[in-house]
């Protein structure tokens, strides 16, 4: 093999050298894109499971906090008519002892 036969070779290595490179690089390019859209959708995913995780913790919440207002209400209705139903035996014995009064004073 003469001298410029050897330098054609090492040009040709060379030139496919750097054909190998570009495809590397091109490659990597595309890899660390695909990644980045990989990395974004993962992103994606989790934030769309943590936005539902905190939708159902406040629907849960909001539901036990109506059960809790509605077991609060029955409460309150049942103290409300025991009041009612106390002031009421009260109300007709004072009245009894009122008119005891007043029927007894004029007597």
């Amino acid at each position: 093999m003469s001298g410029i036969e050897t330098v054609k070779v090492i040009v040709e290595a060379e030139r496919e050298a750097a054909r190998i490179l570009d495809m590397a690089q091109s490659k990597a390019t595309a890899v660390r894109a695909q990644l980045d859209l990989q990395i974004q959708q993962q992103r994606e995913l989790i934030l769309q499971a943590a936005k539902k995780h905190a939708a159902d913790i406040l629907q849960r919440a909001e539901e036990e906090g109506k059960v809790e207002a509605q077991n609060y209400e029955k409460a309150s209705e049942a103290t409300v008519h025991d009041l009612v139903t106390k002031a009421s035996l009260k109300k007709s014995a004072a009245v009894e002892r009122l008119l005891g009064i007043l029927l007894g004073g004029k007597g």
